[in-house]
């Protein structure tokens, strides 16, 4: 049995609420429905008496209960164990714009203020960089998003201001047909709507900036870019059109608020220190 199939079921059991469970767990509402049902489908029982405006345990889900906590704590302490005896080593993982961003700077900080631990990184999604990190399969996370969580401390490591840019030849026209849209999240995107309505369509949609910008230097376009990042493009024609008010990129670290293993604390202090300094 998913291991996960557990912890989503004491999530819907602590929020009796399908929603806020996925809200809380950053899955869909679909998806902690359907393992809630084959959790009930492997013991051949029903665990939640479902109606309209409240979820209650069954007799069968109370006695399963302390077994699943009891359970997943067990699984949790295993894994830190067997961790803190292997070489040290540490996990980061990044959604894709925060691994272009920040994972750069951060495995130069990683291996030259910690040279003996070795370093593993991966490009994630958001939901599985949330679960990782919780399960402790992670031990820093970055996103480009804030993540909802009481056992997290999060941290600003990178804050660059978003402007809308036209890369190549000068056109007086902002249109749609040249733009390439880059996920710097809603309020951005909301922000850029309301300035120019036209752009909800776009010619390429990305979350990942280094593919936009060699799209935009081999074909020349629109797209909201860090104000630093165009740096990047010194053989390209570059025009600011117009700044998106406050709006920023941001990276965010992430570590979980109850640090365990050895050195941990004293690497997590190395990074954030390097971003803040």
């Amino acid at each position: 049995m998913d291991i996960r199939f557990l912890t989503t079921f004491i999530e819907v059991a602590n929020t009796r609420h399908f929603g806020k469970a996925a809200e809380n767990l950053y899955l869909t509402q679909s998806a902690v429905s359907a393992r809630i049902k084959l959790l009930e489908e492997y013991f051949h029982t029903t665990l939640f008496i479902r109606q309209r405006n409240s979820i209650q345990l069954t007799q069968s889900g109370e006695k399963l209960l302390p077994f699943a906590k009891q359970l997943c704590s067990t699984l949790n302490e295993a894994k830190q164990e067997l961790q803190i005896q292997s070489s040290e080593y540490v996990v980061c993982g990044a959604t894709q714009l925060a691994s272009e961003l920040a994972l750069p700077s951060t495995l130069k900080v990683l291996h030259g203020e910690f040279p003996d631990w070795s370093v593993k990184a991966e490009v994630l999604t958001l939901d599985s960089v949330s679960r990782q990190l919780h399960e402790r399969v992670i031990d820093l996370a970055f996103s480009t998003e804030l993540l909802k969580s009481e056992e997290v401390t999060s941290t600003v490591l990178i804050e660059k201001p978003l402007a809308l840019y036209r890369i190549g030849t000068l056109k007086d026209e902002v249109s749609a047909d040249d733009f390439v849209a880059i996920d710097w999240g809603s309020k951005a995107r909301d922000v850029l709507l309301t300035l120019y309505p036209q752009l909800r369509d776009a010619k390429l949609r990305t979350n990942s900036l280094n593919l936009a910008l060699n799209n935009l230097v081999a074909e020349g376009g629109i797209a909201v870019l860090p104000e630093d990042v165009v740096e990047q493009l010194p053989a390209a024609k570059v025009t600011k059109l117009k700044a998106l008010g406050n709006m920023s990129a941001k990276v965010y670290l992430h570590t979980m608020k109850q640090v365990r293993r050895v050195g941990l604390q004293q690497l997590i202090t190395g990074v954030s220190s390097f971003y803040t300094a």
